[in-house]
C-alpha cells in the first residue's frame, strides 16, 4: 500500500467510514499531496457508536464540525508508532488543539488505542484507532 496516498490507505486497511468523510471533506486534496502526514483513523465501529441521526448530521450536514473533528486525526509529518514507545507526548494536530500520544503501556491516542500502527502510504502513515478522537468545542454534538 506504500504507492498510496493515506486516505487509500486507510480505506483499504478497513477504516471506510473515515476515508469516505475524509474524501468529501476540505482535507482530501491536501491528504491527496505530496505530505509527509500521520493520520489517526477511527474504526468503522467508532462511527458506529454515534446514532444514526447524529452520524448522517455529522457526516452529511455539518461541514463546519466535519472539518475540524477529521482535521483533529491528522498532523504533520510521518510518525512511526516505534517513536511513540516509552514515551508520553503532546502532538499537535491540523486542525489546532492537541492530543496525548501516549506509547508507555501498549499505545493511545487520547483515550483511543491503536489497533493498526503503520499503515504505509506515498505521503505519510496511518495508524488505525478504535475511537473517534473529539476535539473539545466539537464533541458537544456528536453523542
Amino acid at each position: 500500500m506504500a504507492g498510496l496516498s493515506v486516505v487509500s490507505v486507510a480505506d483499504r486497511a478497513g477504516f471506510y467510514t473515515f476515508a469516505a468523510a475524509l474524501r468529501a471533506s476540505d482535507h482530501f486534496d491536501k491528504l491527496e499531496g505530496a505530505g509527509a502526514f500521520t493520520v489517526f483513523a477511527p474504526s468503522d465501529a467508532a462511527f458506529n457508536t454515534m446514532s444514526a441521526v447524529a452520524l448522517d448530521n455529522f457526516l452529511r450536514r455539518d461541514r463546519e464540525r466535519l472539518h475540524i473533528v477529521l482535521g483533529y486525526h491528522i498532523a504533520a509529518g510521518r510518525v512511526a508508532a516505534s517513536r511513540f514507545a516509552d514515551k508520553r507526548i503532546r502532538a499537535v494536530m491540523q486542525a489546532g488543539g492537541d492530543v496525548i500520544i501516549d506509547g508507555r503501556s501498549g499505545l493511545r491516542v487520547n483515550a483511543a488505542r491503536v489497533i493498526k500502527p503503520d499503515l504505509g502510504a506515498a505521503n505519510g502513515v496511518v495508524h488505525g484507532i478504535d475511537a473517534l478522537l473529539r476535539p473539545r468545542e466539537a464533541a458537544a454534538g456528536l453523542a
